[in-house]
């Protein structure tokens, strides 16, 4: 199957139903958090949110046919775990997410101060439900195995330090809206979520647990665009300042052809315009298209959707 990607970039805002629910606002303030300047494009947040949209949409659709193949009755993690399967860096971040969110809910039951040794049969839920499964489906036991390497993420090493030399700039006002920002999340607007992917009118509905790892892939799909469309913008600035600094691209290990920006010129807020999404995108759907080609044996099934 052909990565929605590809179709998702090129799309705008006109495409989309006028009535459908729009996250544009959350996704002006989330890009901020992740390295955008403080006040996002509109039409960039946008075309962001045609992308996630595209991308969840598409997974969800995959994971329903998947929990009815297996006559479950609902959409469960298992189904999305399934068709991540491949990807097995996200995978991992995936499990110390659930895991995180075990902790959490234990935490808050210590702090409403209920019995937790009653409830240490669910502490764990959501890790062990997910891990259960992955030792079915994972016969080599890779996956479990970087999971339980205590290894730092270079991927969110390098995002974090990007923002800690952004805040560094910043005066109290301004930090004060970026911490706030950075606890912005599709999970924290759980309802609007669930009308956004519009889960009503599917034959089967998600669980809370598929929710909430829905709502984690939509955040760090927002990242991810983020991180390589502010390389992309760094590379096209560079063209024009030869001297400027450029960072690391450990997200993008191939040359190509790159999108220029109407008449190469950055708007006053030095913000991440659409150009520079779509170059990314299209850098992200070669690279991983080249990729899949190489493992043309793949059952029908195994390719997943964009950046899951």
């Amino acid at each position: 199957m052909s990565s929605p990607m590809a179709g998702s970039a090129a799309s705008g805002s006109k495409d989309r139903p006028v009535s459908r629910t729009s996250f544009i606002p959350e996704l002006q303030s989330m890009m901020f958090a992740l390295g955008d300047t403080r006040r996002p494009l509109h039409e960039t947040a946008a075309l962001v949110e045609d992308i996630v949209h595209t991308q969840l949409i598409t997974l969800l659709h995959q994971a329903c046919e998947g929990a009815a193949l297996r006559g479950s009755r609902v959409i469960s993690a298992e189904d999305i775990l399934f068709l991540m399967r491949r990807d097995k860096r996200k995978v991992v971040r995936l499990l110390k997410y659930l895991q995180f969110r075990d902790y959490k809910s234990k935490l808050l039951k210590t702090l409403e101060d209920e019995d937790v040794s009653q409830e240490a049969g669910g502490n764990q839920r959501r890790q062990r439900l997910a891990q259960d499964f992955l030792v079915w489906m994972d016969q080599t036991g890779d996956l479990l195995s970087l999971a339980e390497r205590q290894e730092a993420d270079p991927v969110k090493q390098e995002r974090m330090e990007r923002l800690e030399r952004q805040t560094r700039a910043m005066d109290q006002t301004q930090y004060s809206e970026f911490c706030e920002s950075r606890q912005l999340s599709f999970a924290k607007k759980a309802s609007k979520f669930r009308d956004w992917l519009d889960c009503s009118s599917l034959e089967l509905k998600p669980n809370s647990i598929a929710m909430e790892i829905l709502s984690y892939l939509a955040y760090e799909t927002v990242a991810q665009i983020v991180d390589l469309s502010l390389l992309i913008k760094q590379e096209m600035a560079a063209k024009t300042n030869p001297i400027s600094h450029v960072i690391s691209a450990s997200y993008i290990h191939y040359n190509t052809h790159t999108e220029s920006c109407a008449a190469a010129v950055e708007p006053p807020s030095g913000a991440i315009q659409p150009c520079h999404i779509r170059e990314a995108i299209r850098r992200y759907n070669y690279r991983h298209t080249t990729h899949r080609h190489a493992h043309t044996q793949q059952d029908s099934h195994s390719s997943r959707p964009g950046f899951f």
